[in-house]
């Protein structure tokens, strides 16, 4: 499979539009997604579609249709006008027609699904045999590397209930391992053609911290749409040399996250 190395850089955008915690996770995932760029044929099916920046910064000029569940953010990817289509549906049944798109992406959507079978099963039908369906996903390591948990786990009481409460308020309802997440993509019809994994642990420390220190960003969210006021004059730019080396990491033997590459059989 042909992956080039991506000349843009993802993190500096990022770190100038989104709080901390996010740009680490966006900018990781947004380099691995536009390395596989060149080999997802259109049209494309994004899964999770949200408010649309992902496909904005990562695939512009492609063809691709959005489907999410949420109304709010289905109308502020409308209004960005990135996809060839918009559709609200729940994954379980979507409305498309059978080998309808020749690729598919989902970044960080199926560890919130409920139903998550159905949602995989539908992906698969509306795919073309052959197509690629490229996927990001939590893991089963993410509670477990949570600073909170190793905080708590240190001083002799229960780290798994933090690891529980932040999976909760994350609105995670499958964090499998790599070889459960590789058995349900193989059940839905996938074939797995590499997965690795991303964040190491001691970044998953940070991204849990910086989710404190960025708190205040959900007011100025609330109040103006927007997560930084002054971009240009952010304190977010103080990080980057420190994400950089997580940005610019290569993979580790396991990770809180997977990125997968999968073929329709």
């Amino acid at each position: 499979m042909n992956t080039p190395t991506p000349t843009r850089d993802f993190l500096r955008p990022h770190l100038l539009t989104l709080p901390i915690h996010r740009a680490m996770l966006r900018a990781v995932e947004a380099r691995l997604f536009a390395e596989l760029a060149p080999d997802l044929a259109e049209p494309i099916v994004d899964i999770g579609s949200g408010d649309g920046t992902f496909v904005e910064i990562v695939l512009p000029g492609k063809t691709v249709y959005g489907i999410d569940p949420l109304l709010p953010d289905t109308r502020e990817a409308l209004g960005r006008q990135v996809y060839a289509g918009l559709s609200i549906a729940n994954g379980r049944a979507l409305p498309f027609a059978d080998g309808q798109f020749a690729g598919a992406i989902s970044n960080c959507v199926l560890e919130h699904v409920i139903p998550l079978d159905e949602t995989l099963a539908e992906t698969a039908r509306v795919l073309r045999p052959g197509g690629l369906f490229v996927a990001s996903v939590v893991g089963n390591r993410f509670p477990k590397d949570l600073l909170g948990t190793w905080l708590l786990n240190a001083v002799g009481l229960d780290g798994a209930r933090y690891g529980d409460w932040f999976n909760k308020i994350s609105y995670h309802c499958n964090t499998l391992s790599r070889a459960a997440w590789s058995a349900r993509f193989a059940e839905a019809g996938f074939a797995v053609v590499s997965v690795r994994p991303y964040l190491s642990a001691a970044a998953l420390k940070l991204f849990d911290f910086s989710h404190y220190y960025g708190a205040p960003g959900l007011i100025t969210k609330k109040l103006t749409g927007r997560w930084l006021l002054a971009p240009p004059l952010t304190p977010n730019l103080l990080w980057e040399p420190l994400l950089r080396r997580i940005y610019e990491a290569p993979p580790g033997p396991d990770g809180p996250y997977y990125f997968f590459v999968l073929r329709r059989v």
